[in-house]
């Protein structure tokens, strides 16, 4: 069978946050990504479901800047009594 070389361009610091994780996992990069490869091609799609973390999406970017502003200027703060404290 021929081979044939694949070059990308990666951050160092997603290939080395990667290489350690796949090290941990007792494989290479090369590996990994011959793996990828190879379900993409048993699936004849991406072997995962790509997406959006919506974590990050527009309003709730905009809801956590506000609430930080809250607490920031001491709005919506309040004190409670630790359970247990009959003080």
């Amino acid at each position: 069978m021929a081979t044939t070389n694949l070059q990308i361009r990666l951050d160092n610091n997603l290939r080395n946050e990667a290489q350690g994780i796949l090290n941990d996992m007792g494989m290479d990069v090369s590996t990994a990504v011959r793996i990828f490869l190879k379900q993409v091609v048993i699936e004849r799609a991406l072997p995962f479901r790509p997406s959006l973390d919506p974590f990050y999406n527009p309003a709730n970017i905009a809801h956590l800047q506000q609430a930080l502003q809250d607490v920031r200027a001491g709005h919506g703060i309040e004190q409670h009594a630790l359970l247990g404290d009959d003080k």
